[in-house]
This record gives structure tokens, C-alpha cells and sequence, in this order.
């Protein structure tokens, strides 16, 4: 399957994201695991290492295209539960409403990024299987 030159790029933009959010979570790690105490969430700390793990290995995955397929599937994954967690707009105060619709959709737009990063990766590896069987067959 060919992509356009730009589909690298524009995957590992994506992928700085969330490079950038894991090193800031580890610069601000006990305020974070303390946020999401609050929150309500059991085992803050351990929660925020895991995180961290996935934020940023899954985002050098998807910079560098190394195993892209199943880093935006588990970003995607990861994303859904974090973004009903912690960017309910419609429990939000008042003035909080804006930030948090605003952060709900951008988590919505990004997991949509990963279902198209997953879908052309799946394609690619479908089409690699594709001509190694032509071959095969041709030799």
C-alpha cells in the first residue's frame, strides 16, 4: 500500500504529543498522581507510571513507525477511559464547561488519529503479505 509522504510526518506529529505529555507527567509526578487521586482513581501512582510508560513509548513508536499499529491501538484504547475520566463536561461546573468540552473533543480528535494511524498500518502490513505470497508463488 503507498502512502503519501506526509503520512510519517503527520504520524509522528501525533506521536510527539504524546511523548510531550509523558515527560511532562514525569517532570510533575506527584501533583499529577495527586490530581488523579482526587479523581478517585485507586493506586494513583502506579496508574501514572503506567501511563507515562505507554505515553511515551507509544509515542517513539509512532515517531519513529516502529510497531505503529499496535502502539495507536493501545493509545486508542488508553484514550477512551481517560478521556470519560477526566474531561466529563457535562458534570463540569460552569467555569469549567469550555476547558473541559474543549479538551474532551481534542482527546476525541486524536483518538480518531489513531484509528487512521491503525487502519493504514493494518493496510500496509496486509499489502506486505500480499507480495510476499506473489513472490513465492512467482519463484
Amino acid at each position: 500500500m503507498e502512502t503519501s509522504k506526509l503520512y510519517p510526518v503527520g504520524r509522528a506529529l501525533v506521536g510527539s504529543l504524546f511523548v510531550v505529555s509523558g515527560i511532562n507527567k514525569i517532570l510533575a509526578f506527584s501533583y499529577v498522581a495527586g490530581w488523579m487521586g482526587s479523581m478517585g482513581l485507586p493506586l494513583a501512582s502506579l496508574l501514572l507510571a503506567a501511563t507515562i510508560a505507554l505515553e511515551v513509548g507509544g509515542g517513539l513508536a509512532l515517531i519513529s513507525g516502529f510497531q505503529a499499529r499496535w502502539a495507536s491501538l493501545g493509545l486508542a484504547l488508553f484514550l477512551v477511559p481517560v478521556t470519560l475520566i477526566f474531561h466529563g463536561f457535562w458534570s463540569a461546573g460552569a467555569a469549567e464547561f469550555q476547558n473541559q468540552l474543549n479538551h474532551f473533543l481534542k482527546n476525541v480528535a486524536i483518538l480518531g488519529a489513531m484509528l487512521v494511524v491503525f487502519d493504514i498500518e493494518r493496510q500496509r502490513v496486509q499489502a506486505k503479505a500480499g507480495a510476499t505470497v506473489l513472490r513465492t508463488r512467482a519463484a
